[in-house]
């Protein structure tokens, strides 16, 4: 039983503090694995520490090929940015420091962690090619809301040990709070599987009363949230699977009644919209998801929350919250998908999708009254 943690940086880059040259990112990492692998867990080892030196990260493609399995096989990664994104085969646009940190977050935001290093090193690109893959790194990073652990120094730690020092630090606390997380979802998930009551009584519940009460749910969390107070947004259940015919078919397919939706007297002043949520009380799949909308050729996103959709030529939009057991569930998976429109850069395109669709959907019914009279 040990957690897999990759740590990525660059690998000969110099710390510099108070003008002093100190150790390269590679002796760095070394260290951390070092002090790190020493910690056990009821007398048994417990973290493994990977690192690029443990893999032979060199400059060229099958090496980058390696470090990204690296990313996909551990538990946990954790980012050291020092500004620079790291070599590249040549026709690849990305540094390896910038594609690790993007394929550790698409896979899960919850397993990575990003550690700003950058006050303590110079960096300056070898041509235009490294400079432009730093600008792409660095506009990356900036979109990232949990970039928020830049490692700052006491007085008393500006020094190659004190950097290093205060690095393990911060490191241990990504890792605590990362298994504190993985502590409370472990919790969760046994409670969805069934051991507590409010998930036993969900269970026991008809589908018409277990789908009512997502839909109360939701309403009220979107409410009380505000971000979505400029949209026409609904909120739609599936109290099964969404293999389920019969409860696939609760919900629809309710963009069809869009037209119906931006008429409402109490949508009045919202010129946006509508943004469609749907809560899953069980699993979906991607197919699953395309075949509510009816056609394949649509722009699906699978995160943690569950799936993002978005039809790019009429601007339909849903959100599928999977899972939704228990009203922590259903609260927990909201949350996360507000999280992840904030922190992907989405929430701004996903309001200019929603005044596109309001326009297109206005102009018909405007369409629809000169055809009447």
């Amino acid at each position: 039983m040990k957690l897999k943690i990759l740590i990525s940086s660059r690998n000969n880059d110099k710390i510099v503090i108070n003008g002093i040259i100190g150790d390269t990112l590679s002796e760095i990492r070394m260290y951390l694995k070092e002090e790190l692998e020493v910690f056990k867990f009821l007398d048994r080892d417990f973290f493994d520490i990977r690192i690029n030196e443990d893999f032979g990260a060199n400059a060229d493609k099958d090496s980058y090929n390696a470090c990204l399995k690296e990313v996909r096989d551990s538990d946990f990664f954790v980012a050291l940015y020092n500004g620079a994104a790291g070599w590249a085969p040549p026709g690849i646009p990305f540094g390896i420091c910038h594609e690790e940190l993007a394929v550790g977050m698409e896979i899960s935001r919850k397993k990575t962690a990003i550690i700003d290093i950058s006050n303590f090193f110079k960096i300056t690109p070898a041509d235009d090619d490294e400079r432009q893959r730093n600008e792409a790194f660095e506009s990356f990073i900036k979109t990232q809301n949990r970039f928020n652990n830049p490692l700052k120094l006491s007085k008393a730690n500006e020094t190659t040990d004190g950097f290093k020092k205060e690095l393990l630090a911060s490191v241990k606390n990504v890792i605590y709070n990362h298994l504190k997380e993985r502590f409370k979802l472990s919790n969760i998930y046994f409670g969805l599987g069934g051991g507590n009551k409010i998930a036993l009584d969900w269970k026991k519940l008809k589908y018409e009363e277990r789908g009512e009460k997502i839909i109360q749910l939701l309403d009220k969390i979107i409410q009380d949230s505000g971000n979505f107070n400029e949209l026409v947004w609904k909120s739609f259940s599936i109290p099964d699977n969404m293999s389920v015919e019969d409860a696939r078919s609760r919900a629809g397919r309710p963009f069809l009644f869009d037209q119906q939706f931006i008429s409402d007297p109490r949508e009045i002043g919202r010129k946006r919209g509508p943004l469609h949520f749907i809560g899953i009380y069980g699993k979906a799949t991607e197919i699953q998801v395309k075949n509510l909308i009816g056609f394949p050729d649509i722009t699906v996103i699978k995160e943690d929350f569950g799936f993002y959709v978005w039809e790019q030529n009429t601007h339909v939009q849903l959100v599928f919250l999977t899972e939704c057991r228990t009203p922590e569930a259903v609260t927990g998976n909201f949350i996360l998908f507000n999280n992840w429109c904030q922190s992907s850069g989405e929430f701004e395109s996903i309001l200019r999708r929603a005044e596109a669709r309001y326009y297109i959907l206005n102009a018909m019914n405007e369409a629809k009254g000169i055809a009447v009279t």
